[in-house]
């Protein structure tokens, strides 16, 4: 009878002891699965995708280095010359990316983002050669400061250099920067047009 009673005890003991365990690693599981964004599946899926856009970032990147050095002409779209807008609208169409002509509306061809969220391939655009309230220059950002002050390098059609890269913090752009958008994950992006 005390053998009996001393078994059920136990018994007892071992059983509160695996629902206690058992709430407790559900609980851990519940803590584990708010913290990760969706399933396992869903993440690769989001890693290849995210994968995917770096490259067609760099591949946009590189076909706008081809251009350096291509003078500036007010209205030009060609790779012979180009002004900001003519280049950008020029690089991003060769990806399949429709990009408006004009600098001033090409900001609402993607998605806003803040200085601090810039990443390569997003647009940038400043105020033209007078400083007023409206867009008048635009350029593709090629590399974000490390030290994540909002600081970028850009690649654009200068009117006295031509297809340059730049940098934020010149006394120029400075002064005029006005905002950004990313058309990169925005727009959908058909096969590269052949030159």
């Amino acid at each position: 009878m005390i053998f009996s009673k001393n078994i059920i005890s136990i018994l007892s003991t071992v059983a509160i002891s695996i629902v206690v365990l058992s709430s407790s690693l559900q609980a851990n599981g519940q803590e584990l699965n708010a913290r990760k964004h969706g399933s396992i599946r869903e993440q690769i899926e989001q890693s290849a995708i995210h994968q995917k856009q770096q490259s067609q970032v760099q591949e946009i990147l590189d076909y706008a280095y081809k251009f350096k050095g291509v003078p500036y002409r007010h209205g030009a779209a060609s790779p012979r010359a180009f002004d900001c807008s003519g280049f950008t609208s020029y690089v991003f169409k060769r990806f399949g990316i429709n990009l408006d002509r004009r600098s001033s509306a090409q900001i609402f061809d993607g998605r806003r983002v803040s200085r601090s969220e810039l990443q390569p391939g997003d647009l940038v655009f400043f105020n033209g050669r007078s400083v007023n309230k409206r867009i008048g220059h635009v350029g593709i950002v090629t590399e974000v400061d490390e030290n994540n002050k909002g600081g970028f390098k850009f690649i654009h059609a200068a009117v006295h250099t031509g297809i340059t890269v730049s940098h934020s913090s010149e006394s120029y752009y400075s002064k005029r920067y006005m905002g950004a958008c990313r058309v990169v994950n925005n727009k959908t992006a058909e096969a590269p047009e052949k030159d």
